[in-house]
């Protein structure tokens, strides 16, 4: 144990004294035996529902209701990322790089979805000559998301593509971990602490996701289906307080991906009122069985 805090100490010093502070900082790394995380569910993009006329352009503020249970989604096959020294030290060079512990898959790995019953969205889409639309979306959901959209636009149908952005958001995270306490480059880690247990709330997070969308409309009435993969970015690192100057912590979960569809329907009142109601559907090929489901809502004023 006083070997590898030593060896942190000593990189810490250095990295003072060369570069008077590292782009990389120094942390203590830990393996998840098992974890719960709550994530974000983004509202997928669907288009705006009608023909837009050639060189325009049109704003629209939506407010969405939405309801999810609170049922964790249970994952399979992740893992906790190799552990190589450079991870713990950033000074080591390549050659004198080594792996301290190998990938290890993760027992219990689980999602608890975090949709906030209200979000909100400002949408603004443009349409040149022809059919081509573009535009792009800052919403809050409770946290601030953004993202850019683009596609064609025509008579009775819409098909595009997006990024999706979450900028900053907030979760609770519990899991169970354990450390590497001595390690050598012959053998790698040969002890372990005991498991500890961290939890958390309010952490922050982020994700990056892109998508798909389409959409069939005729007399104001509209059904789209959207796609879009997403990966949660829950922040691995952490301030555990036990052991004085260099508390930081970090985990190395290879986070998996979420698949969320969206299929609904929408209706123009007028040029300006706009009510959609759909499901979103929340799988994997990490879930280890079920697929989720959210509902949606939302009223949109465009002009």
């Amino acid at each position: 144990m006083k070997g590898i805090y030593l060896k942190t100490l000593l990189a810490g010093i250095s990295c003072a004294v060369v570069f008077t502070g590292c782009s990389n900082p120094i942390y203590r790394q830990g393996n998840l035996t098992q974890g719960s995380f709550e994530i974000g569910v983004p509202d997928n993009f669907a288009g705006v529902g009608k023909e837009l006329p050639a060189n325009s352009s049109i704003k629209g503020f939506s407010l969405s209701l939405n309801y999810t249970t609170e049922e964790e989604m249970k994952m399979k096959d992740v893992h906790n990322a190799k552990l190589k020294e450079s991870d713990i030290d950033p000074l080591v060079s390549d050659d004198d790089d080594f792996t301290i512990m190998s990938k290890t898959k993760i027992k219990d790995f689980r999602y608890k979805r975090n949709r906030f019953p209200v979000s909100f969205a400002f949408t603004h889409l443009f349409k040149a000559k022809e059919s081509l639309s573009w535009g792009y979306s800052i919403g809050l959901d409770p946290g601030l998301y953004t993202r850019i959209v683009g596609g064609i636009n025509k008579k009775n149908f819409e098909v595009g593509a997006y990024l999706d952005l979450g900028l900053y958001d907030v979760g609770d995270v519990s899991f169970d971990y354990y450390e590497c306490t001595n390690y050598s480059k012959d053998k790698g880690c040969t002890e372990t602490s005991e498991e500890k247990h961290l939890k958390e709330k309010n952490v922050r997070q982020a994700r990056l996701g892109g998508g798909a969308y389409t959409s069939f409309y005729w007399n104001g009435f509209a059904l789209s289906y959207s796609p879009m993969i997403y990966w949660p970015t829950v922040a691995q690192d952490y301030d555990l307080k036990d052991i004085g100057l260099y508390d930081g912590f970090r985990t190395r979960v290879e986070q998996p991906f979420v698949l969320s569809q969206y299929i609904g329907a929408s209706k123009w009142f007028n040029e300006h009122w706009k009510v959609s109601l759909g499901a979103t559907f929340l799988s994997s090929l990490y879930f280890n069985g079920g697929v989720y489901l959210t509902a949606n809502s939302s009223l949109g004023y465009w002009f």
